[in-house]
């Protein structure tokens, strides 16, 4: 048996335009009774407007958290499987090291064009490991040469694009040679996004033909073990 007291108290806060969840919620009733107790109560429109307003950005405020709470499990989750993979991995070896780049190769890498020791991507960290993975074999960075194919769209960005494989592997610009630019066609937001556009980069390594073979040696041994 409830007071009259709490009785009147939820009266007025339903008269004052709150919704029968939050009265209950407040006094720590029953909805049902707080329902029961103000069914008399005729709201007007604007408290009834007021009520609506609120309900919906409660639920708004609720489903913020509730969509915060699952990018939280899913960030955890992803940390987790990285920690996973990292440990699988381990220490790689030489051995390992070897055999990371030419399955790098010969996806990327020359292999029936001609006799050339050349390799074509865009992704900058798999461009580095590439580049890391030649020192295998004696190659220095100042015995590469480097060319752009850049889309067409981006021509004017030419300078902004060698510019940025320059200064994060570290080369000299006196190495690439001259643009290639292609006429491919491209989605909205490729071509609105220019931070992200760095072209494709295509390292040759000068008189590369003995590693070539090697390379290619090495391939067709793995493919005759499959």
């Amino acid at each position: 048996m409830y007071s009259i007291q709490i009785k009147n108290k939820a009266v007025q806060f339903r008269k004052q335009g709150r919704s029968i969840y939050e009265v209950a919620r407040i006094l720590n009733l029953n909805p049902t009774t707080v329902s029961h107790w103000c069914k008399s109560i005729q709201l007007t429109k604007e408290l009834r407007n007021k009520i609506d307003k609120h309900g919906k950005l409660k639920a708004r405020a609720a489903m913020l958290i509730y969509t915060e709470k699952l990018r939280e499990q899913r960030l955890y989750r992803v940390r987790v499987n990285k920690k996973e993979g990292a440990k699988i991995v381990g220490n790689l070896s030489s051995r390992d090291f070897l055999m990371i780049g030419l399955g790098l190769y010969w996806g990327e890498g020359y292999k029936y064009e001609n006799s050339e020791l050349g390799f074509t991507n865009s992704n900058l960290d798999v461009i580095k490991f590439y580049i890391k993975w030649l020192s295998l074999f004696k190659v220095s960075k100042d015995n590469l040469i480097f060319r752009l194919t850049i889309n067409n769209v981006f021509r004017v960005q030419e300078k902004i694009v060698k510019e940025f494989w320059i200064k994060n592997l570290k080369i000299k610009k006196e190495q690439f040679s001259v643009t290639t630019f292609t006429k491919t066609n491209l989605k909205k937001a490729d071509v609105s996004n220019l931070i992200s556009y760095h072209g494709i980069l295509r390292i040759k390594v000068r008189q590369g033909g003995g590693i070539r073979d090697k390379v290619i040696g090495a391939l067709e041994h793995i493919n005759s073990c499959i």
